[in-house]
């Protein structure tokens, strides 16, 4: 018998089969969200049932609407005919040495896709660290030496500031060649509004999780900080590290720490 974990983010859903005592990728699978639309869903769920055997539990973590998560128990019911289980936040995490306690006043107010990936990073270290998720959105997480989550931030990853330009400022693409790369050409600065746009936003990324990482090291004495999303690795690399400061790729992060807390629960 395996469970099937879902992460399903603004753009893309993620998911894993695993060992209900252990958490191993017994398979994976992963796919744009498509605007939900039912065929695609379907095809890959469909998809899914016939690489897999035995599953007894289908648990989500789901940052979409109630109208949506609606819709994926509709789907799952269909081609699994399992009752599916959705995370949230909750006020605290136990495992066997400590507690992992939310700052949110109303803990459910708080991401579910950053609280499960702190549970994550929890379970993997007894140490003050840090959580970057890089997807949509860029959000920083902190949590200290005791287990206590400190805070954090949300601002829009590059793409989303990309969107935002193209879609408040008319004529801001004009003139762009839409078949130049910026980064494929290795430029820093744009010489059209697209590549304008596109370098000017991946910069300020960076700029933003640099002063992060300094203000770290300075500040909060983290020393480790797990880092996952689509753009995470591709970010970090390109950024230099203050001295005693380490950082580790966990694209599943999330998927993690839903296994533990429907584990544990």
């Amino acid at each position: 018998m395996s469970w099937l974990l879902l992460d399903m983010g603004n753009s893309r859903c993620k998911v894993m089969e695993t060992d209900p005592q252990e958490f191993k990728s017994l398979g994976s699978w992963d796919w744009f969200n498509q605007d939900f639309d039912e065929e695609h869903w379907l095809k890959h769920f469909r998809l899914i049932k016939n690489e897999t055997s035995l599953i007894e539990k289908i648990v989500v973590s789901s940052v979409s609407s109630d109208a949506i998560q609606n819709l994926i128990v509709k789907w799952v019911e269909n081609v699994f005919d399992i009752e599916v289980e959705f995370a949230c936040s909750q006020d605290l995490y136990a495992n066997q040495s400590r507690d992992l306690v939310n700052s949110y006043a109303e803990p459910l107010a708080l991401g579910v896709d950053r609280w499960l990936a702190m549970v994550g990073a929890f379970e993997r270290t007894n140490k003050a660290f840090a959580v970057i998720d890089a997807g949509t959105a860029i959000t920083l997480d902190l949590v200290d030496a005791e287990g206590k989550h400190l805070g954090g931030h949300i601002v829009p990853g590059a793409n989303l500031m990309q969107k935002a330009l193209f879609g408040d400022t008319g004529k801001i693409a004009y003139g762009a060649n839409l078949d130049k790369s910026p980064t494929e050409n290795g430029n820093w600065l744009g010489r059209n509004s697209l590549q304008a746009v596109e370098l000017g936003t991946l910069q300020a990324a960076q700029g933003y999780l640099q002063s992060c990482l300094e203000r770290l090291i300075e500040h909060y004495d983290i020393e480790e900080v797990y880092v996952c999303g689509g753009d995470g690795a591709t970010l970090l690399e390109q950024i230099r590290l203050p001295i005693n400061l380490s950082w580790i790729d966990c694209p599943d992060l999330v998927l993690e720490g839903l296994f533990y807390q429907t584990r544990n629960a």
